[in-house]
């Protein structure tokens, strides 16, 4: 049986398991790491890796194998915009944002 913990925090119950994540909220939850439209209106050519994941929420994911403050080029995931199913990768040079794309996961 996998390991489960469960923690109470107003105003959502929110269950983890080692197979599935499950949040159970009410009204007035969000989730503050990811795309959105007035997030990637807020992206700069030429920002920095650290402001770019802030104005995203969280560091993101991590898709190449060098790190943007490694000054080589990278490109770093996040969810959505509005969906799962979606993604943005963000391409960074020389530390610094070139450019974003998003598109739907799986896309070919």
């Amino acid at each position: 049986m996998p390991a489960r913990w469960t923690f109470l925090a107003s105003p959502a119950l929110v269950a983890i398991t080692a197979a599935s994540a499950i949040i159970l909220a009410t009204s007035g939850c969000a989730i503050q790491c990811g795309a959105t439209a007035e997030k990637l209106a807020a992206l700069r050519r030429g920002m920095s890796y650290d402001r770019a994941s802030e104005i995203m929420g969280c560091p993101g994911r991590l898709v190449t194998g060098l790190a943007p403050s490694s000054g080589a080029y990278s490109i770093v995931e996040w969810n959505g915009p509005s969906s799962l199913f979606k993604r943005t990768q963000l391409d960074f040079l020389g530390g610094e944002l070139l450019s974003y794309t998003t598109e739907n996961r799986g896309a070919l």
